[in-house]
């Protein structure tokens, strides 16, 4: 399995709690190598040893600290090399045991850093590539691939997340990609309207296009494209109809919910989690913050809202008020979760499922979301016990009914804690997964 980074049963954002789940059910019926990113957090070693306890053969590269490069699109004017003083930790965390291969660069005089940023300024214009694949791409992960490759007899290797398609496999062997968000081919989406900037939005219309054309020339290097959810497939049957056949939808799920006890609850809090690295979570928190939680000081006055999640942008900072928490990182989003009487989703751009609405539902929380925030979650048996709402006066309106009333948000929780024991097991995407190896294989 190739990863972006490192899976990790802690982490706040989806993609390493998900990767980690496959990898952890995987290893119980299978050998399986892991080729992956790793760091800056130099906490990642000790994840490192944890996937090594289950058995997991993993080959890792190093990466250094970004100056703030996806911090939008400020990486223009901003990879100039990490912290100095990670490099003396750097030695000193070194395992042994540990396949790693550190990629670091040291820090540049003004006019190697001006030269450094120009020259990723004309790769990003003259390339086609996406910004998020530049930002993942590292030399050393090329050569680690063509050498595991080569010295390794594979069944199948699986690629998680785009940002790893643009790597070359060099191998007869079948290939699954896993597609954890389609981006659509058309501008859809909020950014605009919290984004001053003409040139901001210049850039996020391109890199829009090159994320077209990028997606549907590597989907064609792969033998099966793994979806999370129909939206997806649907995009990929319009953008690329000739891989219709390659396409395979299999929902993620979760690890068994543990509910809370709702006397934990605080009775005027809600919070919303995401990592603000992601365009789409960033909007919904300033949609959160700027419009819905203006209507639900009018409705429920004493309403707190909290805001967890890894570096949130300058204009997320902003959001923090009297009655506005915005966190940052922190160790893990369960103590929030326990705390919120209700969990607000109101997402608008994006795609692929969201872990988040799973968590908080297997948690037994109330989950107030959008249609996008619900994507994924439905089944032909019944409807995921959640509230729906598409504008800001709905969900604030939602929002305020349900902290009215505690027996209400507490029976929504309960059925939603069932919901995802029932249809959102992890037992239940493995065999579906397994499923797609044992088609490839037999062709």
């Amino acid at each position: 399995m190739v990863t972006p980074m490192l899976p990790h049963p802690k982490a706040v954002n989806a993609g390493p709690l998900v990767m980690h789940a496959q990898l952890a059910a995987l290893a119980t019926r299978h050998e399986v190598t892991l080729a992956s990113l790793a760091g800056p957090d130099p906490a990642e070693w000790n994840v490192l040893d944890q996937l090594k306890t289950l058995g997991i053969d993993v080959k890792a590269v190093w990466r250094p600290k970004p100056s703030g490069i996806v911090r939008r699109w400020k990486w223009l004017a901003s990879l100039v090399g990490p912290d100095p003083a990670e490099w003396d930790g750097f030695d000193d965390l070194r395992a042994p045991s540990v396949d790693v291969k550190g990629v670091w660069r040291p820090k540049a005089s003004i006019n190697r850093r001006w030269k450094r940023r120009l020259r990723l300024g004309s790769s990003w214009l003259s390339g086609r590539y996406p910004i998020r694949t530049l930002q993942f791409w590292e030399p050393e992960m090329q050569r680690l691939l063509d050498r595991v490759l080569a010295e390794t007899q594979f069944d199948l290797v699986q690629i998680e997340d785009n940002a790893m398609a643009s790597y070359r496999y060099r191998t007869p062997i079948p290939t699954v990609l896993t597609e954890h968000e389609v981006r659509l081919p058309s501008s859809t989406d909020h950014d605009g309207e919290w984004n001053t900037s003409r040139m901001q939005r210049v850039l996020n219309e391109a890199e829009r296009r090159r994320w077209q054309g990028y997606q549907t020339t590597v989907w064609r290097r792969f033998d099966r494209i793994q979806v999370f959810t129909q939206r997806d497939a649907t995009v990929i049957r319009t953008m690329a109809p000739e891989l219709a056949s390659r396409m395979r939808v299999n929902p993620f799920d979760v690890e068994s919910p543990v509910r809370t006890d709702p006397k934990r609850e605080e009775g005027n809090t809600v919070v919303f989690v995401g990592g603000f690295c992601h365009p789409p979570n960033v909007d919904a928190a300033l949609w959160l913050g700027n419009e819905i939680m203006l209507r639900l000081r009018t409705l429920r006055p004493r309403v707190r809202l909290i805001i967890v999640g890894s570096y949130p942008t300058k204009a997320v900072r902003a959001l923090a008020s009297d009655d506005i928490v915005v966190t940052g990182r922190v160790p893990a989003v369960e103590p929030f979760l326990e705390r919120a009487a209700l969990v607000l989703v109101p997402l608008r751009t994006g795609g692929g499922m969201r872990l988040k609405v799973l968590q908080a539902m297997a948690m037994g929380k109330a989950v107030v979301t959008t249609p996008i925030g619900a994507e994924g979650l439905a089944v032909s048996s019944c409807q995921p016990p959640l509230v729906i709402a598409e504008d800001a006066d709905a969900i604030a309106n939602a929002t305020a009914v349900l902290l009215s009333t505690s027996e209400s948000r507490n029976a929504l929780g309960s059925r939603a804690c069932a919901f995802v024991t029932e249809h959102h097991s992890w037992s239940g995407y493995g065999q579906r997964l397994e499923a797609i190896y044992a088609e490839l294989r037999a062709t």
